[in-house]
């Protein structure tokens, strides 16, 4: 697709994942311990098949991260490609120890060159890649 540099583009305000998970609400207690909490769910009461998921600690709840959940059945894809979701957490090392407390496996944390800060990976409960950077001055 070819586009103009010079083009007048609407600028996005925000993106939120949506990632496919067998269990809403397992999702959330995970995500919990990253900090997020549910803002808002379908249906309200009962067992939900969405969420959206906010930081309530963030300044603003419209930069901080948020994250939607959404349960449903796909048929499998091995050959597409997977995302990897990226989080910056403000203590890296505490991140990591409050999710061993949690009896999450997390990896070591290395210092890639283009992060000497460092991070690291884990999982959540369906499998879906996390990589959970240190924030610095120049990332989120």
């Amino acid at each position: 697709m070819a586009t103009s540099a010079s083009a007048a583009v609407t600028p996005i305000t925000g993106l939120v994942p949506m990632i496919r998970v067998s269990d809403v609400e397992r999702s959330a207690v995970f995500f919990r311990l990253l900090g997020f909490e549910i803002g808002n769910k379908v249906p309200r009461t009962g067992k939900p098949h969405w969420a959206w998921l906010y930081q309530p600690k963030a300044e603003s709840w419209k930069r901080g991260a948020n994250l939607m959940l959404v349960t449903g059945e796909r048929p499998p894809k091995p050959d597409a490609y997977e995302a990897l979701y990226y989080l910056y957490a403000t203590d890296l090392v505490a991140t990591r120890e409050q999710l061993m407390a949690a009896g999450v496996r997390v990896s070591e944390i290395s210092h890639p060159e283009y992060l000497p800060a460092g991070e690291f990976s884990t999982e959540d409960p369906d499998g879906h890649p996390l990589m959970i950077a240190q924030s610095a001055e120049d990332t989120p």
